[in-house]
């Protein structure tokens, strides 16, 4: 017996994981998959950006499509802590053989449409 979420074996009889709450499931947990990331990938850089909510949504996407990342610059964004009018600015690496879907999943986010209806134009034309 052993948790789906936690990985924690069970003795026999046990119905639910004591810290997750969920029914456990027979036998034992399955061998950990390996790490996707490969640090000897040769890293590119896909967005350089002194913006933090760019840089949120950015890793968002990123998250989602199970790409791995690294955000180089990351700990000089600390100091804006102390100041926040200091902008620092960061770059978002990816492994090289997943460059073309990483930009192609950001490249809305860098280059987003303008529409009439976000700078506030109606549909008859007048402006507010």
């Amino acid at each position: 017996m052993y948790c789906p979420q936690c990985r924690v074996a069970y003795r026999a009889g046990s119905t639910e994981c004591s810290d997750c709450h969920v029914p456990l499931l027979d036998g034992a947990p399955p061998p950990e998959a390996p790490e996707a990331f490969d640090p000897a990938l040769d890293l590119v850089v896909v967005l350089e950006t002194n913006n933090g909510i760019q840089l949120a949504l950015a890793r968002g996407l990123l998250q989602a499509a199970d790409i791995p990342f690294f955000v180089l610059g990351q700990i000089a964004t600390l100091v804006t802590d102390v100041d926040p009018f200091l902008l620092k600015w960061v770059r978002l690496q990816v492994p090289k053989d997943r460059e073309v879907e990483a930009r192609g999943l950001l490249e809305p986010l860098l280059k987003p449409e303008i529409t009439l209806e976000a700078v506030g134009e109606d549909e008859g034309g007048e402006s507010f």
